[in-house]
């Protein structure tokens, strides 16, 4: 109720045009606390109602506290793609209801578009089909975004993430690499592209599913990947990363009883750790294992939590609610595909009514945030 009057109150403000900010002075650290149990959409309509709230709201300080406490309860955010109407928004597994998000403000449709990943509360989008060169970032709570400028050449694969060690937010990248094995990185901060020494590593071929995308964790962004053997199977698998500080791309390898099977293998973020689906081999989308990296970049702390078993032919794991139950693509009762809760402690399946057509859809970690994902370069030209 405190809050509902709370919101209610600001938003008379909101409307009030004459009000002066002076009839509404409290302290800074009252300020702040009220404003953190305010929506987004409500922080972003409240910079409008004089200087004072709006320096308040998008200091560095205020953002970055903003931050620390909606990573602290992230949402899944499903993205059902490649068909039209596509889908964008959030499911709660605690509501058992979809709150869809409005449509991206920049002309493509979502039907046209991938989804690269998600990092501090920005989207990165790219096209889909044969020309990736065209590049989103979209905060879709404060409905702001960037078309980024187009890479020297046309990407195979990306990877979005954050610098996490410049002490800036929104000090966004996009690493890019082409057929050729060649890579760039972009910065938002700087609004450009360079290219990366060496390019990615032709020993080392990225693995192409529906459902292995790029993961950001620890400042990287990782991939599922293989040591390019060719016509050879039992090549090994690893995981590649590229780091943003660094700028440099790096690896580390499975499980030592993953690393030489045939099996498809999935990487994800779990309860903050580096983790791995795995098909079980000779049992193909009927089981998988979930290993999880304890200590990260160290191989020896692998762990596998589950071995989840579904009697039937085709399923695959897509991502965790907010309670660290898996989402699952799979049969439902009514007999066509659709999403699934699987709970590892009960060893349950609950299909939640949403119908997925073949190969499309992702689920992703989204964080809340009031970060605008806008150059700084830009910035500073139009001052």
């Amino acid at each position: 109720m405190e809050i509902k009057l709370m919101h209610t109150h600001m938003e008379k403000i909101c409307g009030d045009r004459e009000m002066k900010c002076s009839s509404f002075r409290l302290p800074e650290d009252v300020m702040i606390d009220i404003f953190l149990r305010l929506e987004v959409k409500n922080l972003a309509r409240l910079r409008c109602v004089c200087k004072s709230w709006n320096t308040l709201l998008t200091s560095k300080t205020f953002v970055e506290i903003h931050l620390n406490q909606s990573m602290r309860n992230p949402r899944p955010l499903l993205f059902r793609h490649g068909i039209s109407p596509s889908y964008l928004g959030f499911y709660s597994t605690k509501c058992k209801e979809f709150e869809d998000l409005c449509d991206p403000p920049f002309r493509t449709q979502l039907a046209d578009l991938d989804v690269v990943g998600s990092c501090n509360g920005v989207l990165c989008f790219c096209s889909n089909g044969s020309d990736r060169s065209l590049i989103y970032l979209w905060n879709p709570l404060i409905k702001k975004y960037m078309t980024l400028p187009r890479p020297s050449l046309n990407p195979r694969y990306l990877g979005f993430g954050v610098n996490s060690v410049s002490g800036h937010l929104d000090d966004f990248k996009v690493v890019t690499i082409s057929v050729n094995a060649d890579a760039e990185v972009y910065s938002l901060r700087s609004n450009s592209w360079k290219n990366i020494a060496y390019g990615f590593p032709r020993s080392i071929e990225i693995n192409r599913s529906h459902i292995n995308s790029s993961v950001f964790l620890n400042g990287s962004v990782h991939w599922c990947a293989r040591f390019s053997c060719y016509h050879d199977n039992s090549c090994p698998w690893l995981i590649v990363s590229f780091d943003f500080a660094k700028e440099i791309f790096q690896t580390v390898m499975m499980p030592y009883d993953l690393s030489t099977d045939d099996a498809d293998k999935y990487l994800n973020v779990f309860d903050g750790y580096l983790c791995v689906f795995a098909t079980i081999p000779n049992n193909t989308f009927r089981s998988y294992e979930l290993w999880v990296m304890k200590e990260y970049g160290l191989t020896e702390s692998w762990t596998k939590l589950y071995t989840i078993e579904k009697p039937q032919r085709i399923w695959w794991p897509l991502g965790f609610t907010e309670r660290g139950k898996i989402f699952i693509r799979g049969e439902c009762r009514h007999g066509g595909y659709g999403l699934l809760v699987y709970n590892p402690h009960s060893d349950t399946f609950k299909c939640i009514g949403v119908h997925l057509p073949y190969y499309a859809i992702q689920v992703l970690n989204f964080v809340e945030s009031i970060i605008e994902p806008v150059s700084q370069s830009l910035i500073l030209s139009r001052s």
